[in-house]
């Protein structure tokens, strides 16, 4: 008896040490997420700057909510967008859920649809009085942020286009979720910030993205949406990707509803919270509407000296509202050292542009990343490259693979990052040897003569301008197909080319050697960059 009795201590002891060495050894999951946002700039006042933070989320401290993705829309053309994003989104929250986020699913005004659901009785299982307290509930309390801020567009019809397929404007027309995203065991539902502020904190929610409809009004007005987030203390996001907004064409600043998606994501990232894209989570490439037939324009930067972070946004907010295409961005951080220096975030919207433009300074990054770059340029697509892009890639040795400084090259192959020493003299054509001084009377610009009737110089002074560029050496050029089509001239100097078109081996480049952050001021400048832009389109269009 006694015998028997030791052994089932012996095999109890075995088992809960078993138990509890499972438990050790189980995997904590997490999401890295590279949030991007507009913040005032440090050099410029009044100005912003778009930067870009790579953070490391535990899954288990990270919810989504999924706003007012309802089975049916009084405008036909948002139930129709929905019900086109609804697959995309349930792929991505179930990879989520797998990781161990929280879910909740949050379409307004249809509880009594769900009363008796699990979900439901779990999200009305807390009630905090102080998180109570922090919600409010109206779609016009704006934050302290938004003080001062503009809106960026209007809307006329409810923000919809005219359709004999829409209900009256605002009718309650929805019951339920959509069906294409799956509501599963664990799941919360709810249309209330104190009870989904109260679900958070009892389970230690600290992370929260926010998905659905309709960006300018639910999902940032809501008692759960982005601004309650906020006064609740979440580290909050907008999935940009996986939302959409009530805008037609009709109304101010009259772009298309898919610029007016855009302009939203500005909002928000400067006076709201940042945002990321649900690549984070799956791992490909970003979703986009069928319909959204803009090209893109992706913005490559990664510079610390002329502002690249403040210019090319407010370039590509330029060209938003005037070219009807769509601006995105891959980021590295603004600065010549330190920690993460080689590294681009987003460069996956490299697999969809139609034009690329390079403001990156010495950069070397994973292979992985460059094989994004080097597979776009190779497959004849247009690139734009401003200053410092002629020595974008090249960080004057080896990088390790840790983003170390710069070591002799003793190591394998694959035990460093990937260089593009050789980008200037393949696929920009130049020739980069350094620049002269910094002149306070800057740099004479000219139009080489001859090519006074060329269209990229359409809005450039005839007698030239001044740069506040120090001049960049590149001469002698280093391709046969480059046409050059303006000068640059400092005293004492020969002169520089400064503007260029080269056709490479793999299509069409132009270069610029200026774009000091003043050379944005210039009429001329700015002129020469919009026409580039719709060169390059066209000849993206074309090819």
């Amino acid at each position: 008896m006694a015998t028997r009795y030791c052994k089932s201590i012996t095999l109890m002891i075995i088992i809960t040490t078993s138990i509890f060495q499972g438990n050790s050894q189980k995997k904590e999951e997490s999401f890295k997420v590279s949030l991007q946002q507009r913040i005032p700039s440090e050099l410029d006042r009044g100005a912003v700057v778009l930067t870009n933070q790579i953070k490391t989320w535990n899954a288990d401290e990270t919810a989504i909510i999924i706003c007012d993705m309802w089975d049916r829309h009084w405008c036909s053309e948002a139930t129709e967008r929905v019900a086109e994003m609804a697959p995309k989104l349930n792929q991505v929250v179930g990879i989520a859920r797998s990781k161990g986020a929280m879910i909740v699913h949050a379409p307004s005004g249809t509880m009594d649809f769900y009363k008796d659901h699990p979900g439901r009785k779990l999200a009305t299982r807390y009630h905090n009085k102080k998180v109570a307290s922090k919600i409010i509930d109206d779609f016009g309390a704006k934050l302290e942020s938004e003080k001062n801020a503009d809106w960026p567009f209007q809307i006329s019809n409810g923000g919809c286009s005219a359709s004999p397929d829409n209900a009256k404007e605002n009718e309650k027309v929805w019951t339920k979720e959509i069906s294409t995203i799956d509501i599963l065991e664990g799941d919360a539902i709810s249309d209330s910030g104190a009870e989904i502020g109260s679900l958070f904190l009892k389970r230690g929610i600290k992370n929260v993205i926010l998905t659905g409809v309709h960006t300018n009004m639910c999902v940032i007005g809501r008692s759960f949406g982005l601004r309650n987030m906020k006064r609740l203390g979440m580290n909050v996001v907008l999935m940009r990707d996986m939302t959409d907004t009530m805008y037609d064409s009709t109304s101010e600043p009259f772009v298309s509803h898919f610029t007016g998606n855009s302009l939203m994501h500005e909002y928000i990232e400067e006076y709201v919270c940042p945002t990321m894209v649900s690549t984070d989570i799956t791992g490909k490439k970003q979703f986009r509407f069928q319909n959204d037939d803009r090209p893109i324009v992706a913005f490559i930067m990664a510079e610390s000296e002329y502002r690249a972070d403040q210019r090319l946004p407010e370039f590509a907010h330029e060209l938003l509202l005037n070219r009807n295409v769509n601006c995105e961005f891959a980021l590295g951080k603004p600065i010549m050292e330190g920690e993460g220096r080689h590294n681009i975030e987003n460069l996956q919207i490299m697999e969809d542009a139609d034009l690329a433009v390079f403001f990156i300074r010495r950069r070397a990054l994973p292979p992985l990343k460059m094989d994004l770059i080097q597979n776009y340029v190779k497959s004849g697509k247009p690139v734009l490259g401003i200053r410092t892009a002629s020595h974008s890639f090249d960080p004057k040795g080896n990088v390790p693979r840790e983003g170390g400084g710069i070591v002799a090259a003793k190591g394998k192959v694959n035990d460093f990052l990937s260089n593009w020493t050789e980008f200037d003299k393949e696929i920009l054509g130049g020739n980069y040897q350094g620049h002269h001084g910094h002149l306070e009377e800057g740099t004479k610009i000219s139009i080489v003569p001859g090519m006074e009737g060329n269209r990229l110089l359409e809005g450039v002074a005839p007698k030239g301008f001044t740069s506040p560029s120090w001049l960049y050496r590149n001469a002698p050029l280093r391709s046969n197909t480059i046409q050059v089509l303006l000068l640059g001239t400092i005293p004492g100097e020969p002169s520089e080319p400064v503007f260029w078109v080269n056709t490479n081996q793999y299509g069409k480049a132009i270069y610029t050697s200026m774009g000091h952050w003043d050379d944005w001021k210039i009429e001329s400048f700015k002129n020469l960059m919009f026409n580039s832009v719709d060169y390059l389109l066209n000849y993206s269009k074309n090819n």
